[in-house]
């Protein structure tokens, strides 16, 4: 996984108080060791805030950061997007007649994150990332991806950098848009409707029927992924 960046402040908060918390831990464990007269070696560095400061943001990035307690305090607002999404996607290559299967796997924790994005004919990888909390028209994941065809893809892909928007709407559902550097406008959408999460290890998710809507017809694709 890869870094990415937030517009939330809770960067610059949250580590603010797991140092608070790891030296009253660190305080905590001194006095034990006083009070039941035990001694660690000379070579061991206990009770170290630094010690506990660094499980402590070890385990609020990889779990707890996902814990509905800490959202509802205000700490967190970056959502959790991991998990296996699958859908379809419509390019403008094809005049957005037909719809292509798809499947979003996006493994994240608090700091780090990787997007993989794959059809019938190629994989795309992120390689750069930024989660957007604070824009008026909602949560977005924005993207840098490497696009690699597959081998019984058409002679005339190749492999391509480009940009990936997701943007989170308020019934779980993900609509985005791609955007290929070679052509410099949106080539590819697409749309999910299903989502399983990683955590819970869904084997074969089942892929609903997508809602009927109305066809997109812009100079692009359009994509959008509703979580159950």
């Amino acid at each position: 996984m890869h870094g990415y960046s937030t517009d939330s402040g809770e960067r610059r908060v949250v580590p603010l108080l797991l140092a608070s918390v790891a030296i009253a831990l660190a305080w905590v464990s001194s006095r034990i060791l006083a009070v039941t007269h035990l001694f660690v070696p000379w070579w061991l560095d206990a009770p170290s805030s630094l010690v506990f400061y660094g499980a402590l943001n070890a385990l609020f990035d990889r779990y707890l950061w996902r814990n509905g307690l800490v959202s509802k305090l205000g700490l967190v607002r970056i959502p959790n997007l991991a998990g296996q999404w699958h859908g379809y996607l419509v390019s403008s290559f094809d005049g957005h007649e037909k719809r292509h299967h798809l499947v979003i796997t996006i493994f994240q924790s608090w700091t780090h994150i990787v997007v993989f994005l794959t059809t019938a004919t190629s994989m795309s990888r992120s390689c750069a990332a930024v989660i957007q909390v604070d824009d008026p028209e909602g949560v977005a994941l924005i993207y840098q991806y490497q696009n690699q065809p597959l081998a019984d893809a058409m002679k005339t892909m190749h492999m391509h950098y480009g940009t990936a928007m997701l943007r989170v709407s308020n019934g779980g559902c993900l609509v985005g848009d791609i955007m290929p550097d070679v052509t410099g406008e949106p080539s590819a959408g697409f749309t999910a409707v299903d989502r399983s999460a990683v955590c819970r290890r869904t084997r074969n998710p089942s892929i609903p029927r997508a809602q009927t809507k109305a066809p997109y017809r812009g100079s692009g694709s359009r994509i959008s992924l509703i979580g159950l």
